[in-house]
């Protein structure tokens, strides 16, 4: 990690990652932090906006980090990831029956934070490419 762009975005990585998952455990009271139904309305839909939609900070910093990689060929792994599940997840919703498919929906909803971090990386990564060729000035 020569560049100090590289280590700021796995830094980033490192530290946000814990936190969503401290924020989705927290939310789905698996460990006991904050009573949510103490909460005043807006601050419970913030905690739910934080909890599922955050996610797309840590993998935005990873694909970026992957992508800004000059000998890994191994960016496109998180958006496949990414792409297979929703795929899993999209024959799930399709094929259940009865309350099954809500589930099968909320795990589809899931898939679009983590998607939108990837394409949001990528079109930092192409941007990034045509300032230094000349293209963007």
């Amino acid at each position: 990690m020569k560049n100090r762009t590289d280590k700021i975005l796995l830094a980033v990585f490192a530290v946000t990652l814990p936190l969503h998952i401290f924020l989705v455990l927290t939310y789905l009271e698996i460990i006991p932090f904050v009573e949510t139904w103490t909460l005043p309305y807006r601050a419970q839909e913030l905690y739910a906006y934080l909890a599922f939609g955050f996610f797309a900070v840590p993998v935005f910093c990873l694909q970026l980090l992957l992508c800004r990689r000059k000998r890994c060929r191994v960016a496109a792994i998180p958006a496949l990831v990414i792409v297979g599940a929703a795929l899993l997840f999209t024959y799930g919703f399709f094929t259940a029956t009865g309350w099954d498919t809500l589930g099968w929906g909320i795990l589809l909803l899931l898939c679009i934070a983590p998607a939108a971090g990837c394409v949001l990386a990528w079109i930092v990564y192409a941007l990034r490419k045509m300032y230094r060729r000349g293209d963007i000035q």
